[in-house]
């Protein structure tokens, strides 16, 4: 029997559509280039850090209600298309995320099947997953779209600092976003290839 969860489904779009909002307008207000490559870099880090203490998390709760509790549709409340919620089971069973649909076809196994599968790679049976599932969804979600509306504004200011009138190098750059110097190399480069396509 298919158990049939009551579980919060977030809004994903309007979340992340408020976040990047939120981040756009921020960084958009900043008219030092110094000062926005600054705090976009901020923000990537924070959401980074956001999305790696909540993540497996929320992954663990996921699988756990799939695995254990038969709980069906979680990929909306994830916010996740059926095929990455696939490779995300995928992985946790077969740790590879392209495992063939014979051994990967997790929605067809009985209960029993999906339990003893579970348990031999080794996931952890949540207790509380259903209650923490959907804030943790949320967080992830938000950090995500953070991260990835601050990363051309981050991009573009790396760009601009290595230019007229700034001529910063790389290593200037790099100490003042907290960033390694082959990081702030490489979004500088990725804003030139995006300026230039």
């Amino acid at each position: 029997m298919t158990a049939h969860h009551s579980l919060r489904i977030p809004d994903h779009a309007q979340l992340r559509a408020d976040a990047t909002k939120a981040v756009t307008e921020e960084l958009g207000q900043l008219a030092r280039t110094d000062d926005r490559f600054k705090r976009a870099c901020e923000i990537v880090q924070q959401a980074d850090l956001e999305i790696t203490a909540h993540s497996e998390e929320r992954n663990q709760a996921t699988l756990s209600l799939f695995f254990y509790d038969g709980v069906r549709g979680l990929g909306k409340v994830l916010g996740m298309l059926p095929n990455a919620f696939r490779q995300m089971r995928t992985m946790a069973l077969h740790g590879e995320r392209n495992a063939s649909l014979l051994t990967a076809d997790d929605e067809r196994m009985s209960a029993e099947e999906r339990r003893t599968a579970a348990k031999e790679a080794g996931l952890p049976y949540v207790e509380d997953a259903a209650e923490r599932l959907p804030e943790l969804s949320e967080t992830v979600s938000v950090a995500t779209a953070r991260r990835k509306a601050a990363l051309p504004f981050l991009q573009d200011a790396a760009l601009a600092l290595t230019e007229e009138p700034y001529s910063w190098p790389t290593d200037k750059i790099a100490e003042l976003g907290g960033v390694t110097p082959k990081y702030a190399r490489d979004v500088k480069n990725k804003a030139a290839r995006r300026r230039n396509r």
